[in-house]
């Protein structure tokens, strides 16, 4: 199987995208898939906070810089999941960061990557990196204003989409649905995260949902998402064919 790398994106702070890209990482992990994440916000990096590496040793942009290996900049979770974060880094070389990418798909099923919150140069890096992206976002006007700028973006750039997740749906009546969000962005909904006082318990204990807590109800919906994902090789087409 090739390595697939998977790009989390929003446009939106705020909407829950670093702990998707690690929880899409862990289900993927738990299927008998060999995952790394990859901090791709270089501007405010905070993906190892979420896993309990406070302060890593070396991390992306000492690889960047140092040309190290990426291997002295890897860390494992006890989830199983690998981990290559990053410090505050302005200006990357999208070259290089390409070429790290591109050794370490030989040694991973799956390489997720969590983006930047804004339109900035770590956004050019995503999509020059990323082989499918996933979009997070919440069930709202503004939020999706943002995620119709992103899909608009990635067709231009002629990245595959594989969908939207919705997260922290409360499936109350001023939420957005699924058949509007789906109209409005152009793109299918591939899974609806539901709020989840366990997610909040998991991210206290530096560990993904699905690992800590598999049963409860966000956790599964991330099992659904890894599932669909690893269903989805070649199965799936081009921006929002099917919506058109």
């Amino acid at each position: 199987m090739r390595c697939r790398v998977i790009g989390v994106m929003s446009f939106k702070g705020g909407v829950g995208k670093t702990v998707s890209a690690i929880n899409l990482a862990t289900g993927l992990s738990l299927k008998g898939k060999k995952v790394l994440v990859i901090d791709g916000n270089f501007l405010s990096p905070t993906l190892h906070f979420y896993l309990g590496l406070l302060r890593p040793k070396t991390t992306l942009k000492e690889v960047i810089r140092n040309n190290l290996a990426p291997e002295n900049a890897i860390y494992e979770h006890k989830s199983g999941i690998h981990l290559l974060p990053c410090n505050f880094y302005k200006g990357i070389d999208l070259n290089k960061l390409k070429k790290i990418v591109d050794e370490l798909k030989e040694k991973y099923d799956y390489i997720i990557v969590d983006s930047g919150p804004s339109y900035t140069d770590e956004i050019i890096a995503i999509l020059m990196i990323s082989d499918e992206l996933i979009f997070i976002t919440t069930a709202d006007y503004p939020t999706l204003a943002s995620t119709v700028k992103a899909a608009k973006f990635a067709k231009y750039k002629n990245v595959k989409i594989l969908g939207i997740v919705v997260n922290r749906k409360r499936n109350k009546k001023y939420e957005l649905s699924k058949k509007d969000i789906e109209a409005t962005v152009k793109l299918p909904v591939i899974c609806t995260i539901l709020e989840d006082h366990k997610m909040m318990s998991s991210v206290l204990e530096f560990v993904p949902v699905v690992w800590k807590y598999r049963r409860s109800k966000s956790a599964k919906a991330y099992l659904e998402l890894a599932d669909k994902v690893c269903k989805s090789d070649n199965s799936w087409s081009l921006i929002g064919s099917s919506l058109r």
